[in-house]
């Protein structure tokens, strides 16, 4: 009985190791490292958009014919075009962009002897961006230089009939960009531009303000784009 005893332990003894070499060969292996990490959305490359907008001015003007000063306030439309590029390096975001648009009206007067309807023919910027990226969800900073084209028009009397006027200042800004697919993203943005006056007048006048200052004033605007990146 104690040589049938020692043989089944020595036995056992021997089949250990290989019933553990078995077990760790039935082991299932874990994925591979690029099946757990997470993807990332890649914002480096041109794009290009459109926008809407709505856009406030805080501003006054003086009419040089009547010699008074009037209110140029007030909030409108606009919308354009935009076109720029990304470089992304890590979670960071930098880029350079230009947009066009242009607006109704948006400072309006209707006091007979000074009325008027203010809005720009042309309106445009070329910004930097700095941003962050969270993947697929950019929020960014952006400022640069702007420019507009200014349009006085009489809305009750015939003059100021469309007299043009230049605008230059600089912008800031900042919002949210979204990638909904690899190329297709929606943007939320606000942006400040201060512009300086100038002086707005037309040499054939009837009866009105034909001589008009338009002081420096600020534009605030809030505007949704869709954007097709390359």
């Amino acid at each position: 009985m104690k040589k049938l005893l020692l043989a089944l332990a020595l036995s056992t003894a021997a089949f250990l190791p290989a019933a553990t070499a078995l077990a760790a060969d039935l082991d299932v292996p874990p994925p591979p490292v690029e099946e757990l990490r997470q993807s990332t959305y890649d914002w480096t490359g041109i794009y290009v958009g459109g926008w809407v907008g709505a856009t406030c001015i805080d501003g006054e003007l003086t009419d040089n014919t009547g010699g008074s000063d009037w209110e140029m306030s007030g909030c409108g439309f606009k919308g354009g075009a935009l076109a720029g590029y990304n470089h992304q390096f890590n979670n960071w975001v930098i880029g350079l962009e230009g947009d066009w648009g242009t607006t109704g009206d948006i400072a309006t007067n209707e006091e007979p002897t000074a009325d008027f309807a203010f809005s720009m023919d042309h309106i445009a910027t070329l910004r930097t961006r700095f941003g962050v990226a969270f993947d697929d969800t950019l929020i960014f900073a952006t400022g640069g230089v702007a420019y507009a084209r200014g349009d006085l028009n009489g809305i009750i009397a015939s003059y100021p009939d469309h007299i043009k006027g230049n605008h230059w200042g600089w912008t800031i800004g900042g919002g949210m960009e979204h990638a909904v697919t690899d190329n297709f993203r929606l943007r939320l943005d606000y942006l400040y531009t201060r512009f300086k006056g100038d002086n707005y007048s037309q040499t054939v006048c009837g009866v009105g303000s034909c001589d008009v200052d338009i002081h420096d004033f600020g534009d605030h605007e809030v505007r949704v784009a869709a954007i097709w990146a390359f």
